[in-house]
């Protein structure tokens, strides 16, 4: 069974309620103390796999087995294609700023456009072009502000999670007649495995090795079980629903609500205080989305009418 469908504008605001909770991340790293990416990335995942298990039972009680035979490979590869966006964009971090890494968040609306394109056949209006160029021109200003104290390291990292963030867009609408909500648990599996073998074994990741690793303390705790609950797993069940109405380059675009307020966070909780042309660059974006949001949302409500005019004319002998 489908799952149910929203109209566009719900869409859009699931979408952007997703992306508002993924935008927590780079602050509640800046709260944490002295942990590295690989016990960041396990509590996490952790705190998500309980939380989806908690809320898909509820949904589904004994049916669950069979959504997430319905939902198959497609929700697998999915949940490691943004299990491996989140891996490398927090790992981004540790290497430059939250203003800087965001940056390269802009070319993911591209990317999503070309994959839904080839893979999907979803068209690209011209406004969503129009879009993405002002997103990604708002996303130049805020690099240009913060030019100069990024690594390499950090930026390809953030360039690799663009890539894998999209092709989790374009995998949400390739199953959306499945309930892709069980991707989530696919990566927490995936990133839980991954996280745990760098923990306790001396692949040359990280500095110490062993199940010392895993002692990270209260204020730790409580930290990565927000991020896990509320910045990931509300996030991911609200961009999940969203996608069932949104296109892919649209869901990308939308997305760029994160990188748009990460700044914000971080200047507010961790004192991260970026320049003017974080919020100047933010504004472009934010313009950019509530132009293709409501051009998209008109034409919806058009298409509507012609379909409710054209109606009666089938009933007549």
């Amino acid at each position: 069974m489908s799952p149910k469908a929203f109209s566009y504008t719900a869409g859009v605001a699931f979408t952007a309620a997703g992306a508002m909770c993924w935008s927590l991340g780079g602050a509640l790293v800046r709260l944490t103390d002295n942990l590295d990416v690989w016990q960041i990335i396990f509590y996490r995942s952790l705190t998500v796999l309980v939380c989806m298990g908690i809320w898909l039972a509820f949904r589904f009680g004994g049916s669950l087995p069979a959504r997430i035979r319905d939902a198959g490979l497609n929700a697998v590869i999915a949940g490691i294609a943004v299990g491996t966006a989140g891996l490398t964009f927090v790992a981004s971090l540790f290497y430059t700023t939250v203003a800087e890494a965001i940056f390269m968040v802009g070319i993911s609306p591209f990317l999503s456009a070309m994959l839904g394109f080839w893979i999907l056949r979803e068209r690209i209006p011209p406004i969503t072009w129009v879009a993405m160029t002002i997103a990604l021109i708002g996303m130049g200003v805020i690099f240009y502000g913060n030019r100069g104290g990024g690594a390499f390291t950090g930026t390809l990292l953030a360039i690799y999670s663009s890539f894998c963030f999209s092709c989790y867009a374009v995998l949400l609408r390739w199953g959306q007649k499945t309930d892709m909500s069980v991707a989530l648990v696919w990566n927490a599996i995936y990133l839980i495995i991954i996280s745990a073998l760098v923990m306790l074994m001396p692949t040359g990741l990280r500095g110490t090795a062993g199940l010392e690793s895993f002692a990270i303390g209260w204020w730790n705790a409580g930290a990565v079980v927000i991020m896990g609950a509320i910045q990931l797993t509300l996030g991911l069940i609200l961009f999940t629903i969203g996608s069932r109405s949104v296109p892919a380059a649209q869901l990308s675009l939308i997305a760029l609500v994160e990188p748009v307020l990460s700044p914000l966070w971080a200047w507010l909780v961790a004192n991260e205080l970026p320049p003017i042309s974080t919020f100047a660059g933010g504004a472009v974006i934010v313009a950019a989305i509530v132009i293709q949001a409501l051009f998209s949302a008109a034409r919806e409500s058009r298409n509507a009418r012609r379909q409710r005019r054209s109606e009666p004319a089938y009933d007549r002998p």
